[in-house]
């Protein structure tokens, strides 16, 4: 019989080791759409603003949208194994992408989403997670 034992990563140093992935503003928007189209989303809109020096930027569509409990999947971090099978027109593979990409830019994300009417709603805050670690 072989010893095993848990070895749970930092939240941490796994939040901030992933938002250093290389992303820049462009790429960043550039996955966050992937995720739209992915949605079968044929609108979306871009809109930032520097907001006197807190800035933010909101990615909209009229995709599929997430319930409840495809949201809270979406924002867990590897959400998907690569080896799962997908639609052929699903551009995401890790489950990493909506959050890489958003950590990469800010510290605080927020989805919102519609699905057969119902409203939904996940927030990351890096602040948070650094000073609590989980």
């Amino acid at each position: 019989m072989t010893n095993t034992e848990s070895s749970n990563p930092s939240a941490e140093a796994m939040v901030l080791s992933l938002r250093a992935m290389g992303y820049d503003l462009s790429t960043a928007i550039a996955d966050l759409i992937d995720n739209s189209i992915s949605a079968n989303a044929t609108e979306i809109h871009v809109d930032f603003s520097w907001n006197n020096g807190t800035p933010w930027i909101l990615i909209s569509d009229n995709g599929d949208g997430m319930s409840e409990s495809e949201l809270k999947k979406a924002m867990k971090p590897g959400s998907q194994s690569p080896n799962q099978i997908r639609d052929v027109d699903d551009l995401g593979r890790f489950g990493l992408g909506l959050k890489t990409a958003s950590w990469s830019q800010c510290k605080k994300m927020t989805v919102l989403s519609r699905k057969k009417g119902e409203l939904s709603n996940r927030c990351w805050d890096l602040d948070h997670v650094v000073s609590e670690d989980k």
